[in-house]
């Protein structure tokens, strides 16, 4: 009878030595090297900010009414805003903001004369659209009520006005 014991447990040993066999032999090999760590974050430097959604205002076909459209601004800045209209076509290349400041709900842009001579340059309705795609554009991304356009440090003037009060959004479709 021991001799059967004995059998028995070496059939068993083999069935579970056979069994561990092939579960290693089956399993996913794990790699040799050490898995790579996860990229450091870093802080995006200043110029290389990832653009941000914004909100221009653009004229429509007939230069009547603007129309609000999405554009990509390269940062948070004022001159951003001023690019993204640039590449959407509603104010003229080389237009900059020169300096800006809000006050009790009222954003004052003073823009280089670029900017003052697109205005006077334009006929009535294109003079409107210069203008309130700035005030509209600047309105919302600032969260401001009205918007005060200067030129050189002095309200704008056209040959149809001169722009010495705070505007407040319009010429929207």
């Amino acid at each position: 009878m021991n001799k059967r014991i004995w059998i028995i447990l070496v059939a068993i040993l083999l069935a579970i030595a056979a069994c561990v066999g092939v579960y290693f032999a089956t399993r996913p090999s794990e790699p040799d090297t050490p898995p790579e760590p996860n990229p450091p974050v870093t802080e995006p430097q200043p110029g290389q900010e990832e653009p941000q959604p914004v909100v221009v205002y653009v004229p429509d076909e007939q230069g009547e009414t603007l129309t609000p459209v999405g554009a990509q601004a390269k940062d948070d800045s004022d001159q951003a805003l001023v690019d993204a209209l640039i590449e959407m076509g509603a104010l003229p290349a080389g237009v900059e903001v020169q300096s800006s400041g809000e006050a009790d709900g009222v954003l004052t842009l003073d823009m280089n004369a670029v900017y003052g001579n697109a205005v006077r340059s334009s006929g009535t309705a294109g003079e409107t659209m210069l203008v309130y795609a700035l005030v509209n554009t600047f309105a919302q991304a600032r969260g401001v009520d009205k918007v005060q356009i200067n030129v050189d440090g002095n309200p704008l003037e056209s040959g149809h006005e001169v722009y010495d009060s705070p505007l407040e959004m319009g010429y929207t479709s």
